[in-house]
């Protein structure tokens, strides 16, 4: 009994330690003065978004080298009502080609939009330790072209209110701390995918 106990107790960490770690947004992060900041743009995080009149955006920040090559997905719960939901993650920063968006950005910036009006069948997603489903619309990689702040924008074109999240980063990394949260880690992912 007790082997089988401790062989489901590390399945169950195994998948936990290649789940995106949940950043969360306290301040409300619709812009680029206020972005949530990325301490290492390297670890797999995920960062949940409503999008609405007040808080149409959520802006992250980062710090990166020149030829730092930079993940970026973007995705939406899978929810029935979110179904057509097509949001967009653009990235802010310097070096980058001059672009036409619906928000403003850091002077001497500029941006790479990245849209999914066009994706008819996005990746399906399982999320094991949440339980959780979504759709993946974007899954990119991009150099960066010179050393500085970069900025991740998750938002809708048309300010349509829905449900996003960007996950920035691909190295797992939770820490022991982590394993004990998880509790107060899964009730508002599952929450946030609607899942009761």
């Amino acid at each position: 009994m007790k082997s089988k106990i401790q062989l489901i107790f590390s399945i169950f960490l195994l998948s936990f330690v290649y789940a995106h770690k949940p950043l969360e947004d306290n301040v409300k992060s619709s812009d680029y003065r206020n972005a949530l900041k990325i301490e290492n743009p390297d670890v797999s995080y995920v960062v949940y978004h409503e999008v609405s009149d007040s808080h149409p955006r959520i802006w992250l920040r980062l710090e990166a080298e020149k030829d730092y090559r930079l993940y970026i997905s973007l995705g939406v719960p899978v929810i029935n009502r979110l179904k057509n939901y097509r949001p967009a993650v653009a990235l802010v920063g310097p070096g980058l080609p001059e672009s036409k968006l619906p928000f403003k950005i850091p002077p001497s910036s500029g941006a790479i939009l990245f849209e999914t009006d066009s994706i008819i069948n996005p990746e399906f997603f399982h999320e094991p330790i949440t339980n959780t489903d979504s759709w993946i619309y974007i899954k990119k990689w991009i150099t960066l072209p010179q050393s500085g702040t970069y900025y991740i924008v998750g938002y809708h074109p048309k300010d349509e209110p829905g449900k996003l999240w960007v996950a920035p980063g691909t190295k797992e990394q939770w820490g022991i701390g982590d394993i004990f949260r998880l509790p107060s880690i899964i009730k508002p992912v599952r929450q946030f995918h609607e899942v009761y």
